[in-house]
């Protein structure tokens, strides 16, 4: 196969996926400790590694999605816990603002 210069080094690839699992991690303990996050910048980093995991040589595209796979997974853990935060101080407001109107 002849390599273009879209084609990017696996480990290149690789250690960004990794770093972006970092970077969920670092979220994911952040909202855990109750402190709010801004997680703006996580949409389009997981669109262009996924670009770059498509446009992959063939023998590494394989083994570069199941480490995405792993990225979703994380990700959809961080949600869940962003989803529990919200409930929890939803509850937690309306608690406060039953309190207040009986006083």
């Amino acid at each position: 196969m002849i390599s273009t210069p879209l084609m990017e080094n696996h480990s290149s690839i690789d250690a960004d996926i990794s770093n972006l699992m970092n970077d969920i991690a670092d979220y994911l303990s952040q909202t855990q400790r109750g402190i709010m996050i801004d997680i703006s910048s996580l949409p389009i980093k997981i669109v262009n590694l996924q670009s770059r995991v498509q446009n992959a040589p063939k023998d590494d595209r394989q083994e570069l999605t199941k480490s995405m796979e792993q990225v979703m997974q994380s990700l959809n853990t961080l949600s869940n816990e962003i989803q529990l935060r919200h409930d929890s101080l939803s509850r937690d407001i309306n608690a406060l603002e039953n309190t207040s109107h009986k006083e």
